[in-house]
């Protein structure tokens, strides 16, 4: 009797067969990104409940920085926040009135259709933020001094403040509307406007030099000693029904 083996069904199977680095590279890149998902979860819910600590044990918050929340969360009503700063922080279409900020700056935060009605805005840096929707004329009208450095501002409103020497700087400032403000002195340093309107505000020794894309009429705003450059300030011809060719 030959006691030779016969061959297997499965003999030889992954014989020569090389590992599917692909496959793996791809697993280990879901496991990556599973595993950065868990942690960013884990530090956003700790964010969450080291701020609502904060919220509980005061209403005055001086010199803290806060990071990674969603503002629209927690009730800031009443609560005052100066010389902080909040950074890559949402607040969306919630109402917080009552809240003050002092002397306060938002990084790269986002503020969409936020509710503004009665919150204070004294001194308060806006850089890389995208604000859309946002109706500042809602806003404590006392102290009322915001800066935007590099931001979208879009679809906004501006009505009855009065901010002397207010900045725009590098910013986008798109379909918004700036009706019976005080902007004296105001500086819009290398900012671009797209469909913005100027509606009886003051704008006496403000700075456009750099700025590009407003329209302005001038029988329609103060513009004395106001600071233009060409070729943007020919747009005040079109209101005086003047033509260049």
């Amino acid at each position: 009797m030959d006691d030779k083996r016969q061959p297997g069904l499965f003999d030889g199977l992954g014989e020569g067969v090389e590992p599917d680095d692909g496959a793996h590279s791809s697993f280990d890149a879901q496991a990556s990104f599973a595993a950065a998902a868990s942690f960013a979860a884990a530090a956003s819910f700790a964010a969450a409940a080291s701020f609502a600590a904060v919220l509980d044990d005061a209403e005055y918050h001086s010199g803290a920085s806060f990071e990674g929340l969603d503002l629209g969360a927690f009730r800031l009503s009443g609560h005052t926040f100066e010389d902080c700063t909040f950074t890559s922080c949402r607040f969306d279409d919630r109402p917080q009135a009552g809240v003050s900020f002092i002397s306060t700056e938002f990084r790269r935060c986002e503020l969409v259709l936020t509710k503004l009605a009665g919150v204070t805005l004294n001194g308060v840096l806006f850089a890389d933020c995208k604000l859309v929707g946002v109706h500042f004329s809602e806003c404590n009208k006392f102290g009322f001094a915001p800066a935007f450095e590099a931001c979208l501002i879009d679809q906004s409103v501006f009505q009855k403040h009065t901010w002397k020497k207010g900045r725009f700087v590098k910013s986008l400032i798109r379909s918004c509307d700036f009706m019976e403000c005080g902007l004296r002195e105001a500086v819009f340093d290398e900012s671009t406007f797209e469909n913005t309107r100027f509606s009886q505000c003051d704008l006496v020794r403000a700075d456009f030099r750099t700025a590009a894309g407003y329209t302005i009429d001038p029988s329609g705003n103060r513009i004395s000693k106001a600071r233009f450059s060409l070729p943007e300030a020919q747009s005040f011809l079109v209101f005086l029904g003047i033509r260049l060719e």
